[in-house]
């Protein structure tokens, strides 16, 4: 089981951060919704491990963030008097046109989210949105059935879908995409009995054929690990995120200026 972790780990490193995703330009034709087009700054944060990683672990530290590094930046966004919203509200804020807003999400539903993130949030009365790999929970290293349950039950976190396992959908014959992308959807909604709207794209991988399934399946969002802050309703199913390493914990208005021009 640890070996197979390291491997994970080692590959999601490699795609996130060499994957050729940078930009969205040659997917938008032909996936793009025929609503008229508004956008506002919304600032999506991805994080994905936040622990206290063992430093030896090259790869995991590049995806973690210290539980204390996390409350830094907690407290920088409520300074900022930024409010944080569910992955779901997107829509709403695009159309509403509304400011200082900003959305926390956490990738793959590692346990190390019950632990420490979720406390946080609850500390600071802070909402995130959590993608679940259906077929990974329970497994060692990530939540289980109980502790999403709890997670839900609080109030502050949204559940959205990272496939069934953690597949990469961009090259994937379309029968075994749409299984993945649907039936994580479906099973989520069932085990847990809430509606899940919202999608991640696992290595950041999505090709126009994904896009139109994710919106196939029923999701109204869908998040990628395009940079940028900026998102529309043109990009609902594509929506741009940030790393937390571009966070100031000092003014998190100003971090953010690299991504406005």
């Amino acid at each position: 089981m640890r070996t197979y972790l390291i491997i994970f780990v080692i590959v999601l490193f490699f795609v996130l951060f060499f994957g050729d995703f940078s930009s969205p330009k040659e997917f938008m034709t032909g996936i793009i919704t025929s609503k008229s087009v508004s956008s506002v700054k919304l600032p999506i944060i991805m994080y994905h491990y936040v622990e206290y990683a063992d430093p030896k672990d090259s790869g995991r530290v590049k995806l973690s963030i210290s539980p204390s590094i996390f409350e830094n930046q907690l407290k920088a966004m409520q300074k900022d008097n930024f409010q944080t919203i569910f992955a779901r509200d997107i829509s709403d804020i695009i159309s509403q046109k509304s400011d200082k807003k900003i959305v926390l999400t956490f990738d793959d539903g590692y346990e190390d989210f019950y632990y420490y993130a979720f406390p946080l949030l609850k500390k600071y009365q802070m909402k995130g949105t959590i993608y679940i790999i259906y077929n990974f929970i329970g497994r060692n290293g990530y939540l289980n059935e109980s502790q999403i349950k709890e997670i839900i039950a609080s109030g502050l976190v949204e559940l959205g879908a990272h496939t069934l396992n953690h597949a990469y959908l961009k090259d994937m014959k379309e029968n075994l995409a749409w299984k993945e992308i649907y039936d994580s959807k479906i099973l989520l909604e069932k085990k847990f009995g809430v509606e899940v709207s919202g999608f991640a794209y696992p290595f950041g991988a999505f090709s126009k054929e994904t896009v139109n399934l994710v919106r196939k399946a029923g999701y109204t969002n869908a998040v990628s690990v395009v940079p940028g802050i900026m998102q529309s309703d043109t990009n609902d199913l594509i929506l741009f995120r940030i790393r937390p390493g571009y966070i100031n914990t000092n003014n998190f208005t100003k971090s953010l200026e690299v991504f406005n021009k």
